[in-house]
């Protein structure tokens, strides 16, 4: 199983996690959860790395391809090179600088036994900066690089699809990991608001500017200005819809477009360059003059919808998925995310909510559940949408430190993690309600 670990980054101070198909990380805001999740990003994308500069490599060492882009790459150095100096400038726009990081930071991720990486700090007169970022990659790793070096070849229509097939099937088994990362990150309804300013916005940016974005944030905003056109006939009007070639039955495509509109209260669509939401009665509401949820949630929606319709293995990386949402619709939500999970596809959800966990644990306990009980079981909760413990595993949070947070024996989140906060306030309102009878009974006496 996958194992991340981090020291000293952030306001992590130290953490180990296995990563299963299903992680849940919950506790106060600047607690650590989304350096955890850029974290987890920052690794699992870093085979989709390799492949780009080594593409890049090829395409350099073509004069005619007149090659440009974030992963140019100089023909002259080898792939392993090319790969510590991307993901040394990768750690700074995810993390900061690491300058006023601690000498003592690291973080590995290990994909398997033999497959890893480890991003540390080295100080001294030999290297060119403070708290230079030290890359560490496992034997396997320096190994196919070695194989691999200058192994892409370039056509007249760019780089050989037979060399791209065998060169990314050789990494995916180093790394034990073919799925792609879509990174959803929190604060989406300012993205949203703008929408129509968007693409002029980012057209206008230089390249300076461009990489002085978070990364996770570039790549979400790259990723919706690339798919919007998707969208110009709503979901029904998507290229896998239309063709029948989603592989999924129609029942579980209905399920998700129902659960989609009862949290978007209406269908999106992009028409005559603007985002609009569709109502039951053919009337739209331009994005930018929806709701504060609405704008939160639509390109969750839109994202979990398309990749789940096409059937690739994408790992969701999604931060606070109820942002402005009523508990109702933060429960269908969390239901679409579980749909999602339980076909081909992985999560890892960051939440400060009671109700997405609850409806997290309603969810895990219909799993457990004798299989004489399933048929009334699923009449309740759509069986589509159980989840599995052995793939699933929750983590608290707090003062730099990150807890497990599952129950061993009932395999559900513990009651006390859902609504911490809850048990605090009633315990004040009982302490008042003592305080008042205590007066109560004075005056009486008196």
């Amino acid at each position: 199983m996958p194992k991340l670990i981090i020291n000293k980054l952030g306001p992590v101070e130290y953490c180990e996690l296995d990563c299963t198909q299903f992680m849940t990380f919950t506790g106060s805001q600047a607690s650590g959860k989304s350096t955890i999740a850029k974290a987890i990003y920052y690794f699992r994308t870093i085979k989709d790395d390799i492949t780009e500069l080594a593409k890049s490599q090829a395409l350099s060492a073509t004069p005619a391809s007149g090659s440009k882009n974030l992963f140019a790459a100089d023909a002259n150095i080898s792939l392993k090179k090319a790969l510590e100096n991307y993901l040394r400038e990768k750690f700074l726009r995810t993390f900061g600088s690491s300058w006023s990081m601690p000498n003592s930071m690291y973080m590995e991720y290990r994909f398997t036994e033999t497959c890893s990486v480890k991003i540390s700090l080295k100080e001294g007169n030999a290297y060119s900066t403070p708290n230079y970022i030290w890359i560490t990659l496992s034997y396997d790793l320096c190994h196919f690089f070695k194989r691999n070096n200058h192994t892409l070849s370039v056509t007249p229509l760019g780089i050989a699809e037979d060399d791209l097939r065998r060169f990314q099937t050789e990494l995916y088994q180093i790394f034990d990991d073919s799925s792609s990362v879509v990174y959803i990150p929190a604060g989406r309804s300012m993205i949203t608001l703008l929408s129509q300013q968007l693409n002029y916005i980012y057209a206008t940016m230089d390249d300076m500017q461009k990489r002085s974005l978070d990364i996770c944030t570039k790549d979400y905003l790259e990723r919706i200005l690339k798919l919007k056109p998707e969208f110009a006939d709503g979901i029904q009007g998507l290229t896998f819809l239309k063709t029948g070639h989603s592989g999924l039955s129609p029942a579980l495509i209905s399920q998700a477009q129902n659960l989609s509109q009862k949290i978007l209260r209406g269908t999106y669509r992009y028409s005559n360059g603007e985002e609009q939401i569709v109502l039951d009665d053919g009337k739209y509401v331009k994005i930018n003059f929806s709701s504060s949820g609405q704008q939160e949630c639509v390109w969750i929606l839109n994202l979990l919808f398309y990749y789940f319709i096409q059937q690739k293995d994408i790992l969701f990386i999604i931060e606070e998925p109820e942002s402005h949402l009523f508990p109702e619709s933060q429960k269908y939500i969390t239901e679409l995310i579980a749909l999602v999970n339980n076909y081909k596809n992985s999560i890892v959800l960051t939440t400060h909510s009671p109700y997405v966990l609850g409806t997290l644990n309603n969810l895990l306990y219909a799993k457990t559940l004798p299989s004489s009980l399933t048929r009334e079981a699923s009449k309740i909760i759509p069986e589509s949408l159980w989840l599995d413990y052995h793939t699933f595993n929750s983590w608290f949070v707090k003062d730099g430190m990150v807890e497990n947070c599952m129950d061993s024996e009932i395999h559900m989140i513990q009651n006390e993690r859902i609504d911490e906060i809850s048990q605090v306030i009633n315990n004040e309102f009982d302490s008042l309600l003592e305080l008042q009878n205590t007066e109560s009974v004075v005056d009486e006496c008196h």
